[in-house]
């Protein structure tokens, strides 16, 4: 093996006691990043465990019949307790739960089961926390005060959310695709924040193909 060793240069003294701390460096560093792997992954099992215990902690309260999922009237009261953007006991008017519905019921049972109740929650939060948006888009965009967006006036919403640059017929079919969640041709007021979230991840974001849920009323 003694041939060989004319391919390795001999580094100074100084150079291999370097070498040998900076070794020994390394594998403290490693030591420490392994360590801080190690924290991250527990964190990250208690806080599924604390996510899991919450949810079931939700379907021991709202799960009344003990069937194991929220069907729609236990929805109503699971999103009335949630909203506190209104008096205390105001339920959500039925085109607000079959939002909810169409978006996180994606067994398409006209129920929340356990493992959707996150995605429920969520939606109804987002909701919820752009509700003044949402206000102010209808009052400026809904011209004909019919309480939905029609193409046209979706249109108009995307031109300005586009800084004035008029946007393609072919990005308004887009958009109308991806957010009108009822199938009804039009955007309802609650279908207005997935419009304009849609619209400013498009290039990013696939168009799903239409599930055969229920419809809003």
């Amino acid at each position: 093996k003694l041939q060989f060793l004319y391919f390795i240069e001999i580094p100074p003294p100084q150079t291999m006691f370097a070498g040998r701390f900076g070794a020994v460096a390394a594998t403290r560093r490693g030591s420490r990043q392994g360590q801080k792997r190690h924290d991250a992954a527990r964190r990250a099992r208690l806080e599924r465990q604390r996510a899991e215990e919450t949810i079931d902690k939700i379907m021991a309260k709202y799960d009344t019949n003990g069937n194991g999922k929220l069907d729609r009237d236990q929805v109503v009261n699971l999103l009335t307790d949630l909203d506190h953007s209104t008096p205390p006991g105001t339920k959500p008017g039925e085109e607000e739960v079959s939002f909810v519905l169409q978006c996180a019921d994606k067994s398409r049972n006209n129920a929340i089961d356990k493992s959707e109740l996150i995605e429920a929650i969520a939606v109804w939060n987002s909701y919820i926390k752009e509700k003044d948006v949402i206000d102010q888009v209808m009052k400026k965009y809904d011209a004909n005060h019919t309480g939905s967006l029609c193409k046209e006036e979706v249109l108009n919403l995307l031109t300005e959310l586009n800084e004035g640059t008029p946007v393609s017929e072919d990005d308004v079919d887009k958009v109308m695709r991806y957010s009108d969640t009822c199938e009804t041709g039009d955007l309802k007021r609650v279908e207005v924040l997935l419009a304009i979230n849609y619209w400013y991840h498009m290039e990013e974001a696939e168009v799903p193909i239409k599930g055969s849920g229920g419809c809003c009323v």
